[in-house]
């Protein structure tokens, strides 16, 4: 029999509560947030970031959304089924849902997002997550006319149909905001990225979108037509800048929240109108490798480099406790880290000791081998101070073992240059040991494990996806297929387990820490409450006193 996931008891309590606005402290007002740094690219298919997230979140929605916990509730679908044979999803739509612009939203705009994400001509980095699909490879081969996998059985309802059990394509839809046809239908996939709906993008989600000053800000209106109820507030703000500039609009009343650097915290705290919320998340900082050339294709220097990095010196000075140390790729609150795996202990003399083995002597104060010197480049992009005042301590502490790490920092779309390279004529192309040696970033998980996939498999080095580090282990590989069909949730738990051994044993990715987010906000605005989701939690809900 069918399994229906419905919402007669989300319903009943949503009539019991009243309309969506008397479930408002107050209706209308422009409240102001913040993040660190602007969008590169408003077209959420298009290698999208967290600060484009932060924006397409508002104005566009999905076929389903996730809870705290990372299960799954309605949102644009009312209600899906699952067959039997755990291959088939099927997704009924709300009635009467509209785009922005007041077109409707039918099944036939949801198969086109999708499909668009195997086109050909799709260079936006997420087609490994829709690959299982029947017909998805042979469509993006050029074999088939379309996705046989994607069916619009009518104007509301659309199945989806995988080649084998797929155990996250449940977070893999809940990850899909979609596109209207009528405007994205007309225009080449493989232009998308230059196309001007990037700095003016319409969706279906809570808010429209109202005017972008690069540098500045964002700002949206609420939608009157949205299925969940018009938002609370009539505008909403999203200004980006330094962290200092920003924090100090916050404690003038210019800003009502916004993220804390850890300096600002006593002043937050002191502050009689702010409060302080401490917010744990699923995502680390990292330190990126480019496994590609002689030297960092050598795992006795990764290995060395991630014994003398002083990882607790960061988390209790510069984090100023509010972190945790983590030793492999998967953030370690969730069920996909393990436990057991061996710590990556601090320890200069055996970092030292492991170079000396692999052969890299010292001349002078930098190593070198075969004629090759130990020296790094080391890529930082602006907008977390935090991390950026990390690479200097890197920088050192690199220095005490031999290598001669040179700081380039940038803005994040610069980074981005460097670690999705393209052709003069913009065309992506392959990532080689001339494009980058190390970069600091952040990663982490928002709905499954299997996000990492685009980022540990071969077939996704650039051009073709995430993997701009290079990792090329046919055994993770094979692991994060198995991860992808395994439906049980314990043996996907000791899948993923052990990819975090192994590449703990590989350091592709060196962890750093995982820090907690901070943010400031102001007790005239109701509602704002982060957590693992990220900043827009209930935003449809927030208001103003």
């Amino acid at each position: 029999m069918l399994v229906r996931i419905a919402i007669a008891t989300l319903l009943a309590a949503v009539l019991t509560l009243g309309s969506a606005q008397e479930m408002c402290a107050s209706v209308g007002g422009t409240a102001t947030i913040a993040q660190w740094s602007e969008p590169g690219n408003l077209n959420p298919l298009i290698f999208p970031t967290q600060y484009d997230t932060n924006i397409n979140e508002l104005v566009f929605a999905r076929l389903i959304r996730p809870r705290a916990d990372l299960s799954f509730e309605p949102d644009m679908a009312e209600s899906w089924t699952v067959s039997d044979d755990a291959r088939t999803l099927t997704f009924t739509l709300r009635e009467g849902l509209t785009f922005h612009d007041g077109r409707p939203v039918t099944a036939a705009d949801v198969a086109f997002t999708v499909t668009s994400m195997a086109h050909p001509d799709y260079a936006g980095g997420r087609f490994a997550e829709i690959s299982i699909l029947e017909g998805a490879t042979e469509f993006r081969e050029g074999t088939a006319e379309s996705v046989s996998g994607i069916e619009v059985l009518d104007e509301r309802t659309i199945a989806f149909t995988t080649r084998e059990p797929f155990a996250p394509f449940l977070a893999v839809v809940g990850g899909i905001f979609v596109l209207p046809e009528h405007v994205y239908g007309d225009v080449p996939v493989g232009t998308w990225q230059e196309h001007a709906s990037n700095r003016n993008p319409l969706g279906s989600g809570p808010f429209v979108f109202g005017e972008f000053r690069p540098g500045e800000f964002i700002s949206v209106t609420a939608f009157d037509q949205y299925w969940e109820g018009r938002p609370c507030l009539d505008r909403l703000i999203i200004r980006f800048g330094d962290q200092n500039t920003l924090l100090a609009a916050l404690l003038a009343g210019e800003i009502d929240a916004a993220p804390v650097p850890i300096d600002g915290t006593s002043s937050v705290e002191s502050a009689p109108n702010l409060d302080l919320l401490v917010v744990d998340t699923l995502s680390f900082q990292y330190i990126g490798t480019n496994m590609r050339g002689p030297i960092l294709g050598d795992p006795a220097v990764r290995a060395a480099i991630a014994h003398a990095v002083n990882r607790q010196a960061i988390v209790n000075g510069l984090l100023q406790g509010y972190g945790s140390l983590i030793d492999t790729l998967f953030p370690n609150n969730h069920w996909s880290y393990p436990t057991d795996v061996a710590p990556i202990v601090y320890d200069v003399e055996e970092a030292r000791r492991l170079l000396d083995a692999a052969g890299w002597t010292l001349q002078g104060n930098v190593r070198s081998k075969d004629g090759q010197r130990l020296a790094l480049r080391l890529f930082v992009p602006t907008g977390n101070l935090v991390r950026e005042r990390t690479a200097p301590l890197i920088q050192a502490n690199l220095r005490q073992i031999g290598i001669e790490v040179e700081i380039r920092t940038m803005d994040f779309a610069t980074l981005v240059t460097f670690i999705l390279p393209r052709e003069a004529d913009g065309t992506a192309r392959a990532v080689t040991p001339e494009d980058f040696d190390l970069f600091l970033l952040g990663y982490g998980i928002t709905r499954d494990p299997n996000e990492y996939l685009s980022y540990l498999i071969p077939s996704d080095m650039p051009p073709n996806g995430f993997n701009f580090i290079g990792v090329d282990d046919p055994a993770v590989a094979e692991l994060m297929l198995q991860g992808r069909v395994t439906v049980d949730l314990e043996q996907r738990s000791e899948i993923y387990r052990e990819v975090g051994r192994q590449m703990r044993d590989m350091l592709a990715w060196i962890p750093l820490y995982q820090a907690q987010d901070l943010y400031g906000v102001n007790d005239r605005l109701v509602g704002f409450g982060p957590d693992v989701r990220r900043v827009n939690v209930n935003v449809a809900r927030w208001s103003l006193r």
